[in-house]
């Protein structure tokens, strides 16, 4: 519970912190428009650090205001179309062996599909999970949508159901392995870094269920993860 509420902390500050995120502008009588960081200002002449590094002057009487405004993003928000998602990080766990051993685990996952507004996008995943004792390769649907549109971050749902097909090699003791559902809910945020790609962190509850035979003796394993990730979308 603690860490949960630490990493939504996490999320929610790297929004807030983005979203206040400043620039200086500079609005010339000529109609021109100047973003950046104030570096000088006399009586006589203001001094602009721009994106690329270039260092504009102008003297005050170009000028017609300088404002502080919300960073300008180079960021074009797809209402509809292809959409794809690759995300990987760790299954943070309690005890959910048979022996009630606390095991790590490590997630990758790629999900391609088709965005019908900002709250529809529904697609198809796969990827592996790799738990101690337990191999897992998921298959499922994604359902995602943006929680808003504006902004240098916007937050994200998503809800995933599917199979998760178990490739965990038989073991020596005849021990067969089968896979089982696998659900997860949660929520993210998307950090746009350039017209139609970005950055994005996700927190949420990743549940799987496997199975074991031995001796004809069939032994349920139940996964309840928190599943933290990184990764990019398109």
């Amino acid at each position: 519970m603690r860490i949960s509420l630490l990493i939504l902390f996490v999320l929610f500050f790297v929004g807030a912190v983005a979203q206040g995120k400043k620039e200086d502008v500079l609005y010339l009588k000529n109609g021109s428009v100047i973003r950046g960081q104030l570096v000088g200002s006399s009586d006589q002449q203001t001094r602009i650090l721009t994106q690329d590094g270039s260092i504009w002057s102008f003297n005050k009487a170009e000028l017609d205001s300088i404002r502080s405004e919300k960073r300008y993003r180079n960021f074009a928000y797809k209402t509809k179309g292809f959409a794809h998602f690759s995300e990987l990080g760790p299954l943070v766990a309690g005890k959910t062996t048979v022996d009630g051993v606390t095991t790590a685990a490590f997630s990758f996952q790629t999900v391609n599909g088709y965005k019908f507004n900002q709250f529809a996008m529904l697609g198809f995943g796969t990827g592996v999970d790799l738990y101690a004792t337990q191999t897992i390769v998921p298959l499922f649907a994604s359902f995602r949508g943006d929680i808003a549109t504006n902004g240098t971050v916007l937050p994200f749902y998503f809800i995933d159901a599917g199979y998760g097909a178990n490739i965990t090699q038989d073991s020596q003791a005849g021990e067969d392995f089968k896979g089982g559902l696998l659900y997860a809910a949660g929520l993210g945020v998307k950090i746009p870094f350039n017209r139609s790609a970005g950055f994005l962190l996700s927190i949420g509850y990743r549940y799987q269920a496997t199975q074991s035979i031995r001796n004809q003796d069939e032994i349920d394993t139940k996964y309840r993860r928190l599943a933290i990730r990184a990764g990019f979308f398109l």
